[in-house]
């Protein structure tokens, strides 16, 4: 079938957005192996990235098969073709965008660790949209009875619920959808105050943990088409807009929850640093001629102090072998920030300020 109508926009929309998340997306894995710090955020990325491809080859065949079409085009095998696919297109949204805003709330949740608080908001925040989508999967699925009728309108004794009932379920999704993002878009301003690090690189790291704001773009943006799902008319017409939003939600998801994470990769690539690196440097190459205690585990430890605005301790240990040849990307580092109790977080960054967890 040729592109018509809307389906070109549909079709357009999603490989560009398709191929950009397939590029940040094996980056993130080779940050995140390479500096040996998987997490649960990794996981929840990659086991969500499979629905996506699904998702993604759903509505680039949909676009195909009658998605954004007007209805004068297709004849009744052609309409109940385009309706499966964007069935299908539901479906597999729902699951894919439960797992990647779980992502986002792991990676923040590990930097939150030591202020539990926080943690525990991720956590609230991370179950309503789990379950909110999850409501929305078994609604979507189980509208009509028998399911295939949603499609098939050809199945006699078939009958489904009215088009309203599956608008409301979209706005009440989407509304926590786009809350639960602006909460994780705007956690690290708090989460950042306190840290001993100058402006402009609190700025950049809020900047990147804040990335999660443009997936509540898109959000809102098919907010406003979802009143589409009622028009019976012409139907597969009115949900291209819902098609291309939907997915722009999820594939801006994964696009920024992994580009925040690639800080590292930047810096190694583009030699990006801040005004102290060549004093960390230099700090570094000191120790490095100075002998190292012995830990018990056979490898050099390395303390160091520092403290936060509110001048509560913090230290900062490295384990591992001594290298001269220079800065090692592989290098792990953990960070002991006391404040109410032991907070540890990790960072990898050999030649960083201590504050560095990207």
């Amino acid at each position: 079938m040729e592109l018509h109508d809307k389906a070109p926009d549909v079709f357009a929309a999603v490989f560009v957005l398709g191929f950009v998340a397939c590029i940040v997306f094996p980056l993130r894995v080779y940050v995140r192996l390479t500096k040996k710090i998987w997490g649960y955020d990794d996981w929840c990325m990659c086991i969500g990235f499979v629905p996506f491809l699904a998702l993604t080859v759903i509505c680039l065949g949909g676009s195909f098969h009658g998605i954004g079409v007007h209805q004068a085009r297709l004849n009744d095998d052609e309409q109940s073709q385009g309706r499966l696919w964007f069935f299908l297109f539901e479906v597999f949204f729902c699951i894919s965008i439960i797992l990647v805003k779980l992502s986002i709330a792991f990676m923040l949740a590990r930097i939150a660790d030591p202020m539990r608080p926080y943690v525990y908001a991720l956590w609230t925040a991370s179950a309503l949209v789990t379950v909110m989508n999850l409501g929305a999967l078994f609604y979507i699925i189980f509208q009509c009875s028998p399911v295939a009728y949603f499609w098939d309108y050809s199945i006699k004794g078939g009958h489904c619920n009215p088009s309203r009932y599956l608008a409301d379920m979209y706005y009440a999704d989407t509304a926590v959808n786009i809350t639960v993002d602006w909460f994780c878009a705007l956690l690290p301003i708090p989460l950042l105050w306190n840290i001993n690090m100058n402006v402009n690189t609190k700025i950049s790291v809020a900047f990147l943990l804040g990335l999660g704001i443009f997936a509540s773009l898109a959000a809102c943006i098919r907010l406003k088409y979802t009143v589409n799902l009622n028009n019976s008319d012409d139907f597969l017409y009115s949900v291209g807009d819902i098609v291309i939003w939907g997915y722009a939600e999820n594939a801006t998801g994964i696009i920024v929850g992994c580009f925040s994470v690639l800080k590292p990769l930047f810096s190694r690539i583009f030699r990006l640093g801040g005004s102290n690196d060549r004093s960390s440097h230099e700090l570094n190459e000191h120790r490095n001629s100075m002998p190292l205690p012995q830990s018990a585990h056979g490898g050099d430890n390395l303390h160091g102090w520092a403290r936060t605005k509110q001048g509560k301790s913090s230290t900062v240990v490295k384990s591992g072998s001594r290298k001269n040849s220079g800065p090692s990307f592989c290098e792990s580092e953990e960070e002991l920030v006391q404040n109410q109790g032991i907070k540890v977080h990790r960072s990898v960054m050999q030649h960083r300020d201590f504050a560095s967890k990207l």
